[in-house]
């Protein structure tokens, strides 16, 4: 059955990359290659202020995984503590 599937799809993939032409290049007339546009000062500063967006909640994601994970680790000692307490009771 797994040969059967990974069969088909290697067929199917090879048969996508017979029909592909190839890459297409840009060429002008005189035989230099034609430059992307450059992108805006609208375009940079976008992706300037998502960068820093992103960079902000990453570092707040750090800074609250810094300070969670001590008093987890307390509260956990605080649990077992309590459980081993309450068992010795009984």
């Amino acid at each position: 059955m797994v040969v059967l599937l990974v069969g088909a799809w290697l067929s199917a993939y090879i048969g996508k990359m017979a029909k592909q032409n190839g890459p297409i290049l840009d060429m002008t007339p005189d035989g230099g290659f034609v430059e992307p546009e450059k992108p805006s000062y609208g375009t940079i500063l976008a992706r300037l202020a998502a960068f820093a967006v992103l960079l902000v909640v990453a570092a707040v994601a750090f800074w609250m995984a810094l300070f969670m994970i001590p008093v987890l680790i307390i509260l956990g000692i605080a649990g077992y503590a309590l459980t081993r307490s309450q068992i010795r009771r009984f």
